[in-house]
């Protein structure tokens, strides 16, 4: 079992990012899901914490501007698609970087521990966490599943009634709806942490998001 806490962060032109805390009731042990920004209140919530991961959905920095911040006082490792390591490290590529009205960061680079890949799977204590590479929005995208607890962390690849943009580095419209019907095809139902606005549940998404009804949840 885990608890989940939401920490809202806010940019400079008031855009938000969430980043979660999610905890092993077990054992104590934790992983912070994109650190959006290297705020004190962030590092206040985790203090006295076992950090073991930091989690990224994707590369964008509007996710991971915190993360060195974290790292630094935790010693957490750092966990992203191995497709997605390529554009996390480059200004360039990185676009929520280069557009300035979001972020007044230094570029957030830090180095990569863990590389993953569709299926790979990492133990958070006594829980399990599955990766699940959901490419579309970048090419690295991924959702954590958190199956026993029935609980989705989907990035920037699905949100309440709606769903990631793909006009960036690495983005594809087909491969987001391939996503979305992967995600769809999951048995039972979820609760869908997205990496904006509020959450929501796979049921309700599958019933109500337009981009949830198409040809490719036919596709295996």
């Amino acid at each position: 079992m885990i608890t989940v806490e939401k920490h809202l962060a806010v940019m400079i032109n008031g855009f938000t990012t969430n980043t979660y805390i999610v905890t092993d009731v077990e054992t104590g042990a934790t992983a912070v899901i994109d650190p959006s920004l290297p705020e004190k209140t962030l590092l206040e919530k985790l203090s006295g914490k076992d950090v073991r991961y930091i989690l990224f959905t994707h590369g964008h920095s509007d996710h991971s501007c915190g993360a060195k911040m974290v790292k630094e006082n935790t010693g957490a490792k750092t966990v992203i698609h191995k497709d997605e390591e390529e554009m996390f490290h480059d200004i360039i590529k990185n676009e929520f970087y280069v557009n300035r009205d979001l972020l007044d960061e230094d570029f957030p680079d830090v180095d990569i521990d863990i590389l993953t890949e569709d299926g790979t799977e990492l133990m958070l204590g006594n829980t399990k966490i599955t990766v699940m590479h959901t490419p579309g929005h970048s090419r690295g995208s991924v959702c954590y599943l958190f199956m026993e607890d029935k609980i989705m962390f989907s990035g920037d690849t699905l949100f309440r009634l709606t769903a990631g943009r793909v006009d960036f580095y690495g983005g594809d419209g087909r491969e987001e709806l391939r996503s979305l019907a992967k995600i769809g095809k999951l048995e039972g139902d979820y609760k869908v942490y997205p990496g904006h606005e509020e959450d929501t549940t796979l049921d309700f998404e599958r019933k109500n998001n337009q981009y949830m009804r198409t040809r490719f949840r036919k596709e295996k």
